[in-house]
């Protein structure tokens, strides 16, 4: 072997080990790189089954505050009143709610068993759970409302708006025809329009 052949041969060898090096280089950071990767994939499962466990937990409080709320508001109206139920669940990747009201184990839609009055102590007893949720401000005005609750429970309608204002630290104003809604108010105020002029005293 010639002189210039072992210089070709070694630069050769020079070159391939060159290469080797690298490719144990690449090789070490491609295994560093699945080993960081599997603990990010490890962690990942692990805080995603903790938010769903906080996630399940959140929806089942949330479930109790709307349903005990409801079913306090229409204990406080109705006699033997039904249950209100709030089922939140995910369906096709997306959380919904179903609303029942519960009447001797049987479980029905609000709407299709139900006369107006309990549909409207329903209806003002979720916007009070949705402000509850929420708490922006602390005054609610309602107009006209409870206007499918019959006469003689009207009393009883305006002990439970008491309650629920007293329960939740809720300012309530309420405009009405109905005579007895007030009976338990704060203060009321009667507004007259004689000739086209509006008088409001406090009675």
């Amino acid at each position: 072997m010639t002189p210039e052949q072992f210089k070709q041969i070694q630069t050769k060898f020079n070159q391939l080990k060159g290469k080797q090096e690298l490719l144990q280089t690449q090789l070490a950071d491609t295994i560093q790189n699945i080993e960081v990767g599997e603990i990010r994939l490890k962690n990942s499962k692990e805080a995603r089954e903790i938010i769903q466990i906080v996630a399940q937990k959140t929806l089942q409080n949330l479930e109790f505050h709307i349903s005990k709320l409801v079913t306090m508001a229409l204990m406080a109206v109705f006699p033997n009143p039904p249950e209100f139920i709030a089922r939140i669940e995910v369906r096709r990747n997306q959380t919904e709610c179903d609303l029942l009201l519960k009447d001797h184990d049987v479980e029905i839609q609000p709407i299709e068993g139900f006369g107006g009055g309990v549909l409207d102590v329903v209806s003002f007893a979720l916007r009070i759970a949705y402000w509850s949720l929420r708490k922006n401000r602390h005054t609610l005005i309602l107009d006209e409302p409870f206007k499918f609750v019959s006469p003689d429970l009207q009393y009883k309608i305006s002990d439970m708006i008491k309650l629920l204002a007293e329960k939740l630290n809720l300012q309530i104003i309420m405009v009405s025809h109905a005579e007895d809604i007030n009976v338990a108010a704060n203060k009321t105020f009667l507004c007259t329009k004689i000739e086209g002029v509006t008088k409001i005293e406090e009675i």
